[in-house]
């Protein structure tokens, strides 16, 4: 854990120096009213085994500054992984389907004239699981509870459209079928938008 809060720590300071020694000829600061909308995603597959296996997720969010730097939003991901086992003549397929929604948080750093913009969110998570093998759902989890908190820079390319790159840490609290707690440390890359500046 102390290892993970120094990534967060060191990430969040490079941003800020970096944001600092950046003159920018556009205004970058975010006034109320602004409404913020972004998106990730990512594919994985094995190439290097018999059997198949892939891996994608998507993650949307949307958000309405109240006030200057700060907003609050929702944010929506589905998670999907497949692979295969057993024959390989006739192998069992396997999917692995995972969705989260919940309320964000967002707080951006730095002055009115930055290339790069450093930022903070939190938020919370309810996460719906199930595992489909051939076709048939065997296995499905209500996951009440997630938690999750990231700091992260933004690359403005324009006045309103910028890319991101942020270390998100998630905690998931364990259903009553395992009774599980999972952590994860995550490097998330997207591409964020505002409107209404």
């Amino acid at each position: 854990m102390k290892k993970y809060l120094f990534v967060i720590v060191v990430i969040s300071l490079a941003g800020s120096l970096i944001a600092g020694n950046s003159p920018s000829s556009y205004s970058t600061s975010r006034g109320s009213g602004t409404i913020m909308i972004s998106g990730s995603g990512t594919y994985q597959t094995d190439l290097s085994q018999d059997y198949r296996s892939s891996l994608w997720n998507l993650g949307i969010d949307g958000a309405l500054f109240f006030f200057p730097q700060f907003a609050g939003g929702l944010e929506f991901g589905y998670y999907r992984a497949m692979h295969e086992s057993g024959d390989m003549d006739d192998p069992t397929v396997t999917l692995d389907i995972n969705r989260y929604l919940g309320p964000r948080i967002y707080f951006f750093l730095g002055g009115n004239r930055s290339e790069f913009t450093p930022f903070v969110k939190a938020g919370a998570n309810y996460l719906v699981r199930k595992v489909v093998e051939d076709d048939e759902e065997i296995e499905r989890d209500d996951q009440e509870l997630g938690l999750t908190a990231s700091v992260g820079v933004l690359l403005n390319l324009a006045k309103n459209v910028g890319l991101s790159i942020e270390t998100e840490y998630n905690f998931e609290k364990g259903t009553a079928v395992d009774e599980i707690d999972t952590q994860q440390l995550l490097i998330k890359f997207g591409i964020r938008s505002f409107l209404g500046e």
